[in-house]
């Protein structure tokens, strides 16, 4: 008898963990998304604590032996596969140039992964938590989108070197250009799916809702990247045409209307695009010039399994000091980059994880089974998805720890619906 009560007392114990680890992974998923518009060591240390507390948990949910353990969602995840491929990859590569030490040493910079697991735990914890998420993401990234622009109109930069772009709460011009991509198309998606209706709080107010989406897409123009700006209109358009061509033609005719009033009401744009018209003089493409060709130079030397994805030579270039930059140590492209420090097997593997990202994207923004909301914000992950691959032409955007930590975190949500969906058609 005793003994029965100690059992039950036990397990309503750990039933009260298990309560107050979901309780708190609530909170701090909210907290992750609003923090990714905010200095990277906010989210990241959100992120560690969310780790710990989703061990707890797991722990707990394992001891009680339930039937089938919380452990168990991560093998539904479609995105393991070529995770582990690329981490194989990256592990196999450095093994070749360093040994074991520079193998693991190079696995451990993949660690930006991790958010995907556990959000991707997270979601299918609480379904309106996803909902929750993007209202935090798209408030934040409004804030981050008004406050570049001040920046950039002012000269005024109390958080980064003084750039000719806004950099919104973050020290640099290159992550903030690629979360604005991301948190945009997010906006869009939901606004093309007429999602927006489903959003928490005064959000579901058209006035509002465009007002934030209008706030977002200010930090796409005033980040003033050009390769953001490039990947951004291709985006808009792919998006566009999913919905109809008379949305693809009016996307088309958007693009040359706002074109033209930033190169008539913006100085930034006009001196952002016209240096174009003499590249060869532009420090930023002269720049990447030199690393794109330094790029195919070690790709050349170590075609299979390249140098290293740590190994990247350092380039000490002065008109890129003199703009702010310590040593480059990426190729300003993901494509040549991978190449040449994971060589062809990294290569096919890092192409492979974005075909399934933008598959799985693409297939679910126009399953009926979901909800607007839902298909919005599937739309807008496959939007930015795009929008990141295009301007990964010009940009490491990839390797990118601010970028990574969010777009992951975003197809966490996909991969959960999918499974969800599933699960109520069978």
């Amino acid at each position: 008898m005793k003994d029965s009560i100690a059992i039950t007392t036990h397990q309503h114990k750990e039933n009260t963990v298990l309560k107050l680890t979901t309780s708190l992974t609530i909170i701090l998923v909210v907290a992750y998304a609003f923090s990714l518009s905010l200095p990277i060591t906010i989210p990241w240390t959100i992120l560690i604590l969310g780790l710990v507390v989703m061990c707890v948990h797991l722990i707990v949910s394992l001891r009680l032996e339930e039937s089938q353990p919380s452990v168990q969602i991560f093998l539904q995840a479609p995105f393991v596969t070529p995770l582990v491929i690329f981490a194989a990859a990256v592990f196999l590569s450095a093994a070749t140039n360093g040994g074991l030490s520079e193998a693991f040493k190079s696995f451990c910079s993949l660690r930006g992964f991790l958010v995907y697991f556990w959000a991707f735990w997270a979601f299918n914890l609480n379904s309106k938590l996803k909902t929750f998420s993007v209202t935090a993401i798209l408030i934040a990234g409004a804030l981050a989108g008004l406050w570049a622009t001040i920046e950039q109109l002012t000269g005024f930069h109390p958080f980064s070197f003084p750039y000719l772009q806004g950099t919104g709460f973050l020290s640099g011009p290159m992550a903030f250009s690629g979360l604005t991509q991301i948190f945009s198309l997010l906006a869009l998606g939901i606004a093309l799916k007429n999602g927006y209706h489903s959003l928490p709080a005064k959000l579901s107010n058209p006035i509002v809702f465009f007002s934030i989406l209008a706030c977002n897409w200010l930090g796409v123009i005033f980040a003033a990247e050009r390769s953001a700006w490039f990947g951004v209109i291709v985006a808009l358009f792919t998006t566009c045409l999913l919905i109809s061509r008379r949305a693809a033609v009016l996307s088309g005719l958007f693009v040359i209307a706002t074109s033209a009033i930033g190169w008539l009401a913006l100085p930034v744009v006009r001196e952002r695009v016209s240096s174009l018209a003499n590249w060869h003089t532009d420090v930023s493409v002269s720049t990447r010039v030199i690393l794109w060709q330094k790029a195919w130079e070690t790709f050349q030397h170590s075609p299979i399994f390249g140098v290293g994805i740590r190994q990247f030579p350092h380039m000490y270039i002065p008109e890129a000091l003199q703009q702010g930059h310590l040593a480059l140590d990426h190729a300003h492209s993901n494509y040549l980059h991978i190449l040449a420090t994971t060589g062809l097997v990294g290569f096919c593997a890092y192409l492979y994880l974005w075909f399934t990202a933008l598959k799985l994207s693409y297939l679910e923004q126009k399953n009926p089974a979901y909800t607007n909301i839902d298909q919005g914000i599937y739309l807008g992950i496959f939007a930015g998805v795009v929008s990141l691959a295009v301007s990964g032409l010009f940009e490491y955007n990839f390797g990118t720890a601010q970028v990574r930590l969010a777009e992951w975190f975003l197809l966490a949500m996909l991969i959960v619906s999918i499974q969800s969906a599933q699960s109520q058609t069978e």
